[in-house]
């Protein structure tokens, strides 16, 4: 008995979702590439923006971009594609939904292609950055070992040269043999 209606075997299933599986994630990456040589540009003002947004560096810090990128007023922006990543980035240049952002931008909105330059320029900054140095406990956890181990050479000596004759002499007067 024949049954009537499309029908796709096992196999085939599988193999389609492989296929759709591994073929979106490139499609979704190519359609949404920007130039991260011009998002540098856009966020550090060297080209300004369509509409005429202020530039990132303005309020925000980026590591790489030496003294310049060190801008207080606005968040560090170093982790912020570590911490969203591309959806998450692509998000917050979309709504820029903060107070301060609001008053800047609400008339100056960015355009598709800087949102998706910067995207691209702080995946790239992320994928440049320097290990992170190390941390301040750190450096004080390693000094206090280096000032221990000092003290701990230098009180051996100390006593294989002065004590050691004291703790003796002390041993003879109350004669106790060593």
């Amino acid at each position: 008995m024949k049954r009537s209606g499309w029908r796709l075997a096992p196999y085939r299933l599988a193999l389609v979702l492989a296929v759709l599986t591994l073929a979106l994630p490139t499609i979704t990456a190519m359609a949404a590439t920007g130039d991260a040589a011009r998002g540098e540009q856009l966020f550090t003002g060297s080209q300004a923006m369509s509409n005429g947004g202020a530039p990132c560096i303005g309020c925000h810090a980026l590591a790489g971009l030496g003294s310049a990128g060190t801008a207080s007023y606005g968040p560090d922006l170093s982790a912020l594609y570590a911490d969203y990543e591309a959806e998450g980035v692509a998000a917050v240049l979309e709504s820029l939904a903060f107070p301060s952002m609001e008053a800047i931008y609400a008339n100056r909105p960015l355009t598709d292609s800087e949102r998706l330059d910067l995207t691209a320029f702080f995946a790239q900054s992320a994928e440049q950055q320097a290990p992170a140095a190390k941390s301040l406990a750190g450096l004080i956890l390693l000094g206090v070992i280096i000032v221990f181990a000092i003290v701990g050479i230098t009180g051996l000596r100390r006593f294989k040269g002065a004590r050691r004759p004291l703790v003796e002499q002390a041993n003879k007067q109350r004669g106790v043999k060593a």
